[in-house]
C-alpha cells in the first residue's frame, strides 16, 4: 500500500468516514476519480492534499512531505535519501519530545517554594 493510500485511510479512520466517496469529497481537489487513481497507483496525493490531511489528522507536516517526496521519487537513490531523511526527522522529534518530558518532569526550580534555614524572629 502506498503512502498516499495510507494517508487517505488514516483520514477516513480519524474522521469516521466509511467510504472512499466520502473521503474524496472531503479532501480538496480530490473527487472519486482521483481517489480511485491513487488507489490504483496511477497518481499520488498532491502536496496540498497531503498537508491538508496532515493538519486534519494532527500529523507532523514535515514528516508527511518527506514521505510523499519519497513516494514520488523516480530513482531508487532519491527514494533512499528521502527515507533516510524521514528517519532522521523522526529521531529528532523523538529526542525533542524526550528532552521536553525530562525538563518538565524534573522542574527547573523556578516554581519551587523557597524555604528559610534560619527562622529568627
Amino acid at each position: 500500500m502506498s503512502f498516499s493510500e495510507n494517508l487517505i485511510d488514516l483520514f477516513k479512520e480519524k474522521k469516521g468516514l466509511s467510504t472512499d466517496k466520502d473521503a474524496g469529497e472531503a479532501i480538496p481537489k480530490m473527487g472519486k476519480q482521483n481517489l480511485y487513481a491513487v488507489r490504483k497507483g496511477k497518481i499520488n496525493l498532491t502536496e496540498e492534499q497531503a498537508l491538508w490531511i496532515a493538519q486534519h489528522c494532527a500529523l507532523d507536516c514535515a514528516q508527511v512531505l518527506v514521505q510523499l517526496a519519497a513516494e514520488k521519487s523516480k530513482s531508487e537513490t532519491a527514494k533512499a535519501v528521502w527515507h533516510d531523511l524521514a528517519k532522521k526527522l523522526k529521531a529528532m522529534a523523538v529526542t525533542a519530545a524526550i528532552a521536553l518530558i525530562l525538563i518538565l518532569s524534573t522542574g527547573s526550580g523556578l516554581n519551587q517554594p523557597q524555604t528559610r534555614k534560619n527562622n529568627i524572629p
